[in-house]
């Protein structure tokens, strides 16, 4: 699909999945791309995914246009991009090079390339020389990761609990970016702020969280 998208992107009319008004956009690489990577967060929208792709395959890529439009409604109004540059210029861009090797990804280095030319003209702090250093220290931490998290995935948790003694690093299976609010996760923060000592969590409750089966259509992933 991402073959075709870039050999042959064209205009395609469908439904504005909020409006329901008619639309014509334009369906291309770029656009497939942002819809596979921030679908990929969470696995409720993960799941939608193979059944998309599939239709678009097929030569109706109506259905992920309209995803797409979903994400830039929502996903635009929410991010506060003005702030996000003046972090990300100031402690990321300076360590961010494209990579050769990532040219035949579905992203490729756009997201890259686009972060440095914005940074190269964006205002940007001074970070202190020890910013980088590992947290380290007595003090109770509770980590929390997706099993699935595409960006932040569970080895980087592993890692910062590394150099905290008293951390308990929790995966939640079958997660993915946010899992704040997944399963009993939020009782098990409450608790840890009432009595900060992870080690003593019932975390039991976790093991319930399940897998999320991809769509077998647009009602669900019911047959």
């Amino acid at each position: 699909l991402l073959a075709q998208a870039r050999a042959e992107p064209r205009l395609v009319r469908y439904r504005d999945p909020q409006s329901n008004a008619p639309r014509e956009d334009r369906f291309d690489a770029a656009t497939l791309a942002a819809v596979v990577r921030l679908y990929a967060y969470a696995p409720n929208t993960a799941s939608l995914l193979p059944l998309a792709l599939h239709e678009a395959v097929q030569g109706r890529p109506e259905e992920l246009l309209a995803q797409a439009r979903m994400l830039t409604s929502l996903v635009g109004e929410s991010i506060m991009h003005g702030m996000q540059l003046s972090v990300i210029c100031s402690e990321d861009a300076p360590r961010l090079t494209a990579d050769a090797a990532d040219a035949g990804t579905t992203l490729g280095n756009a997201l890259v390339e686009l972060m440095l030319a914005q940074c190269a003209v964006w205002p940007r702090g001074e970070v202190p020389a020890d910013f980088r250093a590992p947290l380290t220290g007595d003090v109770p931490v509770l980590l929390l990761s997706g099993e699935l998290d595409p960006v932040t995935p569970p080895r980087y948790g592993a890692e910062v609990a590394k150099h905290l003694p008293n951390a308990r690093h929790l995966i939640l299976k079958g997660q993915g970016h946010n899992v704040l609010g997944q399963g009993c996760a939020p009782k098990l923060i409450a608790r840890f702020i009432e009595q900060p000592d992870a080690g003593a969590l019932a975390a039991k409750c976790l093991d319930s969280l399940a897998y999320v089966p991809p769509f077998a259509g647009y009602y669900g992933w019911e047959p």
